[in-house]
């Protein structure tokens, strides 16, 4: 916004104000807009002040600085997940969102003052370096991280591929502070991973993000399954950090009848924005299913697994899930710079509101996040699976 609009766009705000106040004094009740105009004159007043009168080494401040610095305080009093992107970011923000990149693979959040990981994506740079769910960034590359938004952890943490960056970590679970240097990688890992037969008629298979081609690529390990005489599945979600929208739903899709409900949103007022639900037949394998899930499986997992739950249509193992699951819109600004807003979360298709509750398992299974890493890592006995084999085999009545 040019010095002179912005002038223009002052003297109409503060003749407005004049009006409310003048009604106000003669004795009219205030309407709503009158109050958001009484507060703009606030924040007004504010700014001309700290224009005007500020000092600081000589340096004069200028109305974009403040305002910039204002909507990025607006911002930082709404969820983790909304943020202010100014112009010279926006073009990063959307070469992170094209699903292939420079980084260290593991996708963040904000809780209270720190960016913390949701869940490495595996096979990455993060996950070799053992960095788990809950692990706060102290540093990025040595700038203090404490009060970063996630785009700003974002931003130093992604780019060109081979270098390197170092973090400084905290993880609180177990009071550890810890260091790592992190050699930045082109981050693009096949979404599923093949299956495996664990024994005769139990297949295995494991999504580890939910991509464009996850359905697909389900369905043809479903075939080939279906080929070995497979009648159950263990469907492994766990770590799982989600992905797109569009995926989780194409994948319930593959286990529930066409047009069901797998998740819909909820905007400002509590009314029903959007629906979601499938658009083909199930696999013809239709499996006996369980689902394992943990602390790592989150946003497009959750859907799933709710999903797959409130239709009774698998079973549900392991630990509560993360409970990242609301909207974010990209919302243009005039200048070029952009807000990543908070417009609605998700609800499964009985109600349940997945954020920042998580999706509860049927059956809750102790297997600690990083005892699972190791577990992977190594080849150790797992007690998640083998209580889910124990279920779908019915080997446990037997005890």
């Amino acid at each position: 916004m040019s010095r002179s609009r912005l002038i223009l766009f002052l003297g109409s705000v503060v003749g407005l104000v004049c009006l409310v106040f003048a009604q106000t004094q003669s004795g009219e009740e205030e309407s709503p807009e009158q109050l958001r105009l009484q507060e703009m004159a606030r924040f007004t007043i504010a700014m001309e002040q700290i224009h005007e009168r500020y000092v600081a080494s000589g340096k004069k401040i200028t109305y974009e600085e403040l305002i910039d610095g204002a909507i990025s305080g607006m911002m930082s009093q709404l969820d983790p997940y909304s943020t202010f992107i100014e112009m010279e970011d926006v073009q990063t923000f959307q070469e992170t969102t094209k699903g292939e990149f420079g980084g260290i693979g593991v996708v963040i959040n904000r809780q209270g003052e720190w960016v913390t990981v949701v869940s490495p994506i595996e096979g990455s740079p993060g996950w070799d370096a053992g960095l788990q769910p809950g692990d706060r960034f102290v540093t990025i590359g040595g700038a203090d991280a404490r009060g970063f938004s996630v785009q700003d952890a974002v931003q130093r943490l992604r780019g060109i591929p081979g270098t390197e960056i170092s973090v400084e970590m905290y993880r609180p679970s177990e009071n550890l502070s810890f260091s790592v240097a992190l050699t930045r990688e082109i981050i693009e890992t096949p979404s599923v991973e093949p299956h495996e037969i664990l024994q005769e008629g139990v297949g295995y298979l494991r999504v580890t993000l939910f991509a464009e081609d996850t359905a697909q690529r389900m369905r043809r390990e479903l075939t080939a399954m279906s080929r070995e005489d497979v009648t159950a599945v263990i469907l492994d979600l766990r770590g799982n950090p989600g992905g797109l929208m569009s995926a989780a739903v194409d994948v319930a899709g593959l286990f529930l009848p066409n047009d069901s409900l797998v998740v819909y949103t909820q905007g400002k007022e509590g009314e029903r924005q959007k629906e979601y639900r499938t658009q083909a037949r199930p696999h013809r394998l239709n499996p006996d299913l369980i689902l394992l899930v943990n602390r790592g499986s989150a946003s497009a997992s959750e859907i799933v697994a709710g999903a797959l739950q409130d239709a009774n249509r698998a079973t549900l193992l392991g630990s509560r899930t993360f409970g990242k699951a609301s909207v974010q819109s990209v919302v243009p600004m005039p200048d070029g710079s952009a807000l990543k807003l908070t417009t609605a979360t998700y609800y499964t298709p009985s109600g349940r509101e997945i954020h920042e509750k998580g999706i509860e398992p049927d059956e809750n299974v102790s297997f600690s996040i990083r005892n699972w890493l190791l577990s992977a890592e190594e080849d150790d006995m797992d007690p998640q699976l083998a209580r889910a084999v124990e279920l779908i085999t019915g080997t446990d009545d037997e005890d």
